[in-house]
């Protein structure tokens, strides 16, 4: 059976829209802004999203560096009762007959209201662990680290916690030479600016 025109247009448009969408992928490109230096003797949480096997090899080269690295989880920063908190649901609750009128209008409200009730929720909680980080535990910046793939591309921010502005961060393509301690090594030379 022959393609008609129109499919071979589709098909040949889906192809370079693909091969567009590729190409426009970063995920090997080296960027890389510093505003200010962190200095070794500052005092920081790393949060990193890595396997947990290798968390402890991260943290020892902050800690070799001398680091002042505070001991945190990302599990300090909520209890079982945030996560399973469902008591601001209760706020867009209702009842609606899904055969009437206004179902689907009902059906967009309800949408739009758990959307604006979880980013207004998120915003608040972001300032609040950003303040508790800073006043309870005397954390000067926040370094945040994704290792999951540091084979091929890793990345880092850093945020002061004094001004909560971005400080540092790097998208760092693994050469070929790299291990994962070359990598964090990069992280932290290029951070703190030795």
């Amino acid at each position: 059976m022959p393609i008609s025109p129109i499919m071979k247009k589709i098909s040949a448009f889906t192809v370079i829209l693909l091969m567009l969408t590729a190409a426009g992928c970063a995920t090997k490109k080296s960027v890389k802004v510093s505003k200010q230096k962190i200095a070794p003797g500052s005092s920081i949480v790393v949060i990193i999203n890595c396997p947990s096997n290798i968390q402890n090899v991260v943290l020892a080269k902050f800690m070799s560096r001398d680091f002042r690295v505070k001991a945190f989880n990302a599990s300090d920063l909520y209890t079982s009762q945030d996560v399973f908190d469902v008591k601001d649901m209760k706020k867009i609750a209702y009842t609606s007959n899904i055969a009437g009128p206004d179902s689907i209008f009902a059906s967009q409200k309800l949408a739009e209201n758990i959307y604006k009730l979880h980013i207004y929720n998120y915003e608040i909680n972001k300032a609040e662990t950003l303040a508790e980080l800073k006043d309870k535990w005397s954390v000067q910046y926040l370094v945040l680290l994704e290792l999951n793939d540091w084979e091929n591309v890793s990345w880092g921010r850093a945020i002061n916690l004094a001004s909560y502005e971005l400080v540092w961060i790097e998208n760092y393509p693994t050469r070929y030479k790299d291990t994962l301690e070359t990598v964090v090594d990069h992280m932290i030379g290029s951070m703190s600016g030795m």
